[in-house]
This record gives structure tokens, C-alpha cells and sequence, in this order.
């Protein structure tokens, strides 16, 4: 790795996380403005011209299914397992009444949902025709970079194997699950490094960041105290 001399180096690569974190932002908002609006839909009812699949994605699975929109020790009806399809009849302040594969409630942030287009769901289902698994895959891949990593896998799960987003899904879950032990490694090495006052090797390691833009924002607070420290502020 090439050391860095420069102080003017260094605040280079501090602001460089500051341009990459807000022009992925607008990026995302600019061009893919569908996916902005799936994550509307997760705190709205359902569009008569949209299809939404919910998911169990519990981060302590498996999701519990009560018998009443309430957490109580006496109320669990059954659990699902994480990626499993969720039937949603009814809602109630943040819970979630599903007939399949139990009927019963479950809480609301313990479960992602996936909205299409009702005329690509239907086209899906025609010979020939262009599937909606790539959709699917954009919403997943905006959790992930949002930093619900969990959230995005268990996306990539409703994804037909018939789908053409099928085995593309497949390759991003390994390489999200591989840059996100990478990120988390960076980032506890760096925290190390500010309490050892080892500004430099914060600027360093800042470079081998994945491309993810909750990292990257995590990052850019740290990467401020770095540069103040090394030139001595």
C-alpha cells in the first residue's frame, strides 16, 4: 500500500468520502426513482395498481406469530422462518395480520415488503416476457446500500430461480455478505487506530472501504476527527 505524505492528500481523501456518500444519494434518487418509491410503500397501504410481497426478516430469527397485535409470553401461535412469503389481510399500529403461512400478527419492522408493478407482475407470468426479478433485485441492492443488509438478502430470496435476476441475485448476496465483513473489519481497525492516535492509518485504511454508501457515511465522521488531529486542531 503507498503511504501518504501529503497533508493535502489526506483532507483529499476525508472530502472524497464526504462527494462519494451525497452523489450516490443523488444518484440513487435520480436514477432509480422506482426504488425510492418501494421504500414509500413499506409505511402505505397498498396501491390497487401495485403487487407487494412481504418476507419474515427477523434479525433474531424466528419471527414469533401471535395471536393478538401485542408482545406477551403467552400469545405465540407459531414462528417463520427468515425469507418466508407472508399473506398481510390486515394492519394494526405497526403489526402485520397474515393468513399464510399461520394466521396471526406479526410485527411490522421485522418484516421488509417488495412492491411491483401490477402490469410487470403480470407480464412476469407470460411465456417470454420480461420478468419482474430485476426490479426486485434494484430494491434489494438500495436495503443493502442503505445498510439493511439482512433486509436485502432476504429480498434476493423471493426471486424466482426462472427469473433472468435469478443467478445475478445470487452473485451480489456473496459479494454484499463478502464487502460487508471487509467494511466491519475497517471500520473496529479504524476506531482502533483514532484511540491510538494513529491518524494516518485512518486516512490509509479509508481506502479499502467497499463501495457502500451506510459505510461510507459511518465513516466520514471518523475520517473528520482523522484529518482535524493530523493537522493538529
Amino acid at each position: 500500500m503507498t503511504t501518504v505524505h501529503k497533508p493535502a492528500l489526506q483532507i483529499g481523501l476525508g472530502a472524497a468520502i464526504f462527494i462519494t456518500a451525497a452523489s450516490m444519494t443523488a444518484a440513487t434518487l435520480h436514477f432509480k426513482p422506482s426504488l425510492v418509491e418501494g421504500l414509500q410503500a413499506l409505511r402505505t397501504a397498498k396501491a390497487p395498481h401495485t403487487i407487494c410481497n412481504t418476507i419474515a426478516t427477523d434479525p433474531s430469527p424466528p419471527l414469533n406469530v401471535r395471536s393478538s397485535p401485542v408482545v406477551a409470553p403467552d400469545n405465540v401461535v407459531g414462528t417463520v422462518r427468515n425469507g418466508t412469503r407472508l399473506v398481510v389481510v390486515d394492519r394494526n399500529e405497526g403489526w402485520l395480520r397474515i393468513n399464510q403461512p399461520l394466521d396471526g400478527w406479526v410485527y411490522q419492522d421485522l418484516t421488509v415488503t417488495s412492491c411491483v408493478p401490477a402490469t410487470a407482475q403480470a407480464n412476469a407470468n407470460l411465456p417470454h416476457s420480461n420478468d419482474s426479478g430485476m426490479q426486485v433485485l434494484a430494491q434489494a441492492t438500495e436495503r443493502y446500500q442503505s445498510g439493511d443488509l439482512k433486509a436485502a438478502i432476504a429480498l434476493t430470496q423471493t426471486i424466482p430461480a426462472s427469473s433472468a435476476a435469478y443467478q445475478p441475485a445470487k452473485g451480489a448476496v456473496n459479494q454484499w455478505q463478502r464487502d460487508w465483513k471487509t467494511a466491519e473489519t475497517t471500520f473496529a481497525e479504524m476506531q482502533q487506530a483514532i484511540t491510538q492516535s494513529r491518524w494516518q492509518d485512518v486516512l490509509l485504511k479509508v481506502q479499502t472501504v467497499p463501495d457502500n454508501r451506510f459505510w461510507r457515511a459511518k465513516l466520514a465522521p471518523i475520517v473528520k476527527i482523522a484529518i482535524q488531529r493530523q493537522n493538529g486542531r
